[in-house]
């Protein structure tokens, strides 16, 4: 039996996921709490979604000394993304935020909140799909054009966190070198979030307690 296809520029050193990996520790309490619909969560992932490579993004390295990716690689759209249309799935470890599980975890780049109030999160780090190539905004553009967002997957009867595009009007046009606009992504421009205020406190609290050290 062959491997699983992997998107073009994969690296090799990272298993590629077509569904999230649930991590053995989750307990049965957080394990069902994935699977409860709550009235607020109306975001979908179609039952006819393609698992696999996205035919809709493109991971593309990054040669550009300004760019604060520069050397390392980012996602692209493939062809023209809608305003508010999913893009694709977030894949990684599904694994417990809680102590002692949160501590492994703890210094990703790549962990995300999936169900705060169960304490689940996803970790792309080790594994998982296109979306882990997803930058933030900030050096790049004045703002996202995308956004992650929980979801419902209608093909596992499950929550999951997805990449959708931000509606219109909230990635009004900016002055850039990618090619976004009002009417969504245009094709072969980078996709970009915001990892939040959060992300960037932690990465600063990281970086002086290094240089602490180092004095």
């Amino acid at each position: 039996m062959g491997k699983d296809p992997t998107p073009k520029n994969w690296p090799s050193s990272i298993p590629y996921l077509s569904q999230p990996s649930l991590a053995p520790h989750l307990t049965k309490i957080q394990r069902e709490s994935l699977r409860i619909r709550s009235p607020d969560l109306v975001a979908t992932m179609p039952s006819n979604f393609p698992r696999g490579p996205s035919s809709l993004v493109k991971i593309i390295p990054i040669n550009d000394p300004i760019h604060p990716a520069n050397g390392q690689a980012g996602l692209f759209a493939a062809r023209h993304l809608e305003p508010g249309a999913l893009i694709l799935p977030y894949y990684g470890l599904v694994h417990s935020s809680l102590p002692p599980y949160s501590l492994t975890h703890d210094k990703s780049d790549y962990d995300l909140w999936l169900n705060r109030e169960s304490g689940v999160a996803v970790d792309a780090d080790q594994a998982g799909n296109e979306a882990r190539f997803i930058n933030d905004y900030r050096g790049v553009c004045e703002r996202p054009n995308a956004e992650f967002r929980q979801c419902w997957d209608m093909r596992s009867g499950q929550q999951c966190m997805a990449v959708f595009v931000l509606p219109a009007g909230k990635n009004a046009p900016t002055k850039t070198k990618t090619k976004t606009s009002a009417s969504g992504i245009a094709k072969g421009a980078e996709i970009l979030v915001s990892y939040g205020k959060g992300f960037w406190s932690k990465r600063k609290e990281e970086q002086d307690a290094s240089v602490s050290q180092a004095a």
